[in-house]
């Protein structure tokens, strides 16, 4: 059995993946960070729904900076981690995953980012896999706004339905 508290442990922190890519790569992280910094891009009541997560989680993801998608929604995700310090995200790479993650959930493929949501005691309660639900399940339109980076509160939702639906039960 894998055991997920190793496996973030080894992770990155989002700091560190963000460094690593080619100066545009790096320049869409900066450029999607600005937008979720802005309060008119992320309402006050998402804000305030980060805010009100009870109990600990993490978000394992496993992503490459030089991936688009990954430029989006991983660093929607750490936006959960900068207003609520009870998320903690760690990067693994694609190949980790692939070894690791793979194997574990019985995936066919690794599609990223992936991120294997955790409870306090590292026990998997849900999966964001590559894009939002909203654009996934979307047609055109959704997919243009999502490429233009206007989607990015669609990923912040999608993890925060995980973690809700955790603590409801």
């Amino acid at each position: 059995m894998i055991d997920y508290r190793e496996l973030f442990s080894a992770g990155a922190s989002f700091e560190t993946f963000a460094r690593t890519g080619l100066a545009g790569e790096i320049a869409a992280v900066k450029e999607a960070r600005a937008k979720l910094a802005s309060e008119e891009f992320v309402a006050s009541e998402l804000r305030e729904r980060i805010g009100q997560v009870r109990g600990t989680y993490y978000l394992l993801t496993a992503a490459e900076l030089w991936c688009p998608d990954c430029q989006r929604n991983v660093t929607a995700m750490q936006f959960i981690s900068e207003l609520q310090p009870n998320v903690s995200q760690a990067i693994i790479s694609k190949s980790r995953a692939e070894r690791t993650l793979l194997p574990a959930l019985a995936l066919d493929k690794v599609r990223i980012p992936f991120t294997l949501v955790l409870n306090a005691k590292f026990e998997p309660i849900g999966t964001f896999v590559e894009r939002p639900e909203k654009v996934v399940n979307g047609g055109e339109a959704e997919l243009q706004a999502y490429r233009e980076g206007r989607l990015l509160n669609e990923a912040i939702e999608d993890i925060l339905a995980i973690i809700s639906r955790h603590e409801a039960v």
